[in-house]
């Protein structure tokens, strides 16, 4: 008997597919306590018990992204929704055997650094204005730097705890602000302008995805 699937493009299968092994497999054991956790502070901590980022798919309103353990080659997968983990669950190991995760930048400063592009922006006078920018370094909140480069500035974010931040942009002294972390972006305020990235590296690999100039 043949078999055929119709109304799915390669795309729309690969996503369907990989949502479904989402839901077939095991809790992933030692992570379950990430259920809940807001994306950028689950990345965090996967980065900090030694998994790294390897590859990532979007179905509907949720996002899958496939993360291995660096020291044990487990590969798990995460379900996140409305900007939180929810579920985490073992997955093959081919599952984490992308191109992508063996062309990866090495990790930048930090104990939970990496580098990857992501989409950053300001908001001016209620106009916003957004780019493809780069990111290396610590996690938002990380103990840590994280250096933030723009097409035409780099800005250095030196994390004090408690939403503090020293921003340092390129030629300037540093500034002591706070920052706010919510739904995948992080964002400070300087000078009245509003400067925001997606600091989550899932939801930034899908932003840089469908960016259009």
């Amino acid at each position: 008997m043949k078999h055929r699937v119709i109304g799915y493009s390669a795309g729309a299968l690969t996503v369907f597919l990989l949502a479904q092994a989402a839901y077939a497999q095991d809790p992933a054991p030692g992570l379950q306590d990430l259920v809940g956790a807001r994306g950028s502070s689950g990345e965090q901590a996967l980065q900090q018990r030694g998994y790294r980022f390897v590859k990532g798919e979007k179905s509907g309103s949720d996002s899958y992204t496939n993360w291995r353990n660096i020291r044990t080659g487990q590969c798990i997968t995460v379900r996140t929704a409305n900007g939180r983990y929810q579920s985490l669950v073992t997955s093959p190991s081919f599952d984490c055997q992308d191109g992508a995760a063996e062309s990866a930048p090495a990790p930048g400063p930090g104990p939970s650094g990496g580098r990857f592009a992501t989409v950053c922006g300001v908001t001016v006078q209620g106009k916003l204005y957004r780019y493809k920018c780069t990111v290396e370094g610590a996690a938002p909140g990380g103990r840590g730097r994280t250096v933030l480069r723009y097409p035409d500035q780099t800005i250095t974010l030196n994390w004090q705890g408690g939403r503090r931040v020293s921003v340092t942009f390129e030629g300037m002294k540093p500034q002591q602000l706070t920052y706010n972390t919510s739904e995948g972006t992080t964002q400070f305020i300087f000078e009245g302008k509003t400067y925001f990235y997606t600091s989550d590296r899932g939801a930034a690999e899908m932003e840089v995805k469908h960016f259009k100039d």
